[in-house]
């Protein structure tokens, strides 16, 4: 080996440490930068000359500056928070839903509605009462006011995951577009090998934000780019983002469309649980206190147009019934005027109470409309199965935040930096370096030995 391949393979060692070095100041430096990756300098050892005596070293080549970054760690996290954003939005929007039904409790619908049969059993003692009728009344009013009100705080949920429905839709798209921007400065500056550590670290940040909202899978592509997919949807592909929107659907509720015209059915995210809830849940509930109101509507005034009004009247309705929904239930107008106009007895005569008394019965009488539940049990099963779903999501909220954090944290102990390993690593490279400038110092020594024999 000439003295000129010495000093070479010296010079290699020593540039190739002053690289290692910087990478591991560097990686201290980033220490605590969230969503930095542990880098390391990947070297190999230069092609080696071929002499007589067989192949010779000459020296170390840098190949590339590389992430330390497990895939399948970073697939587990993205799962895990798709799933945690369904629970969590599902889980918020209903328990706003169980808040308002209040059951069970003594100021609830059910409390209500047993307060209107019971003022009717109260009726049924008395008929001639006014006080007894105004007691109907105040009854009839209670529970119209609590089930309106019930109704319009539903509709507000409705409308609040329909707005933030399209805000995440509005981060979707700002953040599929940044993915594909970065996709292509990495194309640009990755290098022989399609590497970029900082830039993708920022890509993969984005991507995770992404996972909340839409449950989305990467491929990673030879070039260094990745293609990112929701459900069945392609979202990016290297440069490419594609352009999400919200559209009504004709029968309710809305879906997710992307800019080629396709649908996107995201299997898991925030969204997968703001479509749920504005296609299926929410109009599912507002049809159950729906169909509790023409019910309750239709038969009690089958009952009451039977009776006698306390001036002889019959064939009057004790609601109005033009408001057979829960939006727009209502007293008749003369129930709302005079308690007079409320029909207690079967027949015309003073002091009966029979029609009274079967209004009152049907606190417990099934309704074939409800599936042979009285009114009472069919409110009841609706707000224990609201209360049923808001457990579950939050059960299952819990059980995906904690493998969230166990993926996180598995992550971390792979891509995390740990300054005191990166001293060892200082130091050792620091010995190489060291090592490499001495070999050049032999090498000098060595070059005025031949120049002073000359």
């Amino acid at each position: 080996m000439s003295l000129a391949s010495l000093l070479s393979i010296a010079r290699s060692a020593m540039f190739a440490q002053q690289r290692a070095m910087s990478v591991t100041a560097h990686n201290v430096a980033n220490a605590q930068t969230p969503g930095y990756s542990r880098q390391r300098l990947e070297l190999s050892a230069a092609s080696p000359e071929l002499t007589p005596i067989g192949p010779l070293g000459r020296g170390v080549t840098e190949v590339s500056i590389e992430r330390v970054r497990n895939t399948f760690f970073d697939s587990r996290y993205r799962s895990e928070s798709g799933l945690l954003g369904n629970s969590a939005t599902m889980g918020d929007f209903l328990g706003q839903v169980e808040a308002a039904v209040n059951e069970p409790s003594a100021d609830g619908l059910a409390a209500s509605l047993d307060g209107l049969f019971g003022s009717f059993a109260n009726l049924a003692n008395n008929p001639a009462s006014s006080t007894s009728r105004s007691l109907v009344q105040q009854a009839g009013r209670r529970f119209v006011q609590q089930l309106k009100q019930l109704d319009a705080t539903v509709h507000q949920v409705a409308d609040g995951a329909a707005t933030q429905m399209r805000d995440q839709v509005g981060q979707v798209n700002e953040l599929t577009r940044r993915i594909g921007e970065l996709n292509q400065q990495v194309l640009s500056t990755g290098g022989p090998n399609g590497t970029s550590p900082d830039l993708q670290d920022q890509r993969d940040m984005l991507v995770d934000q992404l996972s909340s909202l839409v449950g989305v899978r990467v491929l990673d592509r030879s070039d260094g780019t990745i293609a990112v997919v929701a459900g069945d949807t392609m979202l990016v592909d290297g440069a490419n983002a594609q352009t999400v929107s919200v559209n009504p659907l004709a029968g309710g509720g809305f879906s997710l469309t992307t800019g080629g015209g396709g649908t996107m059915d995201p299997k898991s995210g925030s969204l997968r649980a703001l479509c749920e809830l504005t296609t299926t849940t929410l109009p599912g509930i507002l049809r159950q206190l729906d169909t509790l109101a023409q019910t309750l509507v239709t038969t009690v005034n089958a009952i009451h147009r039977s009776g006698y009004t306390l001036n002889g009247t019959t064939n009057t309705d004790f609601f109005d019934p033009a408001g057979v929904t829960a939006q727009s239930i209502a007293l008749a107008p003369a129930v709302v005027a005079s308690g007079d106009a409320i029909a207690a007895a079967g027949i015309a005569a003073p002091g009966d109470g029979t029609i009274a008394q079967q209004l009152a019965a049907l606190t417990t009488t099934g309704v074939a409309a409800l599936g042979g539940r009285s009114f009472r049990d069919f409110y009841i099963d609706l707000a224990g199965v609201i209360g049923s779903d808001v457990s579950g999501a939050s059960q299952d909220a819990q059980a995906h935040l904690a493998m969230v954090d166990q993926a996180d944290t598995l992550r971390a102990s792979v891509s995390g930096v740990s300054v005191d390993e990166e001293m060892v690593a200082l130091i050792s490279q620091q010995q190489a370096y060291t090592a490499a400038a001495r070999i050049v110092n032999v090498a000098n020594e060595m070059m005025q030995s031949v120049l002073e024999m000359i």
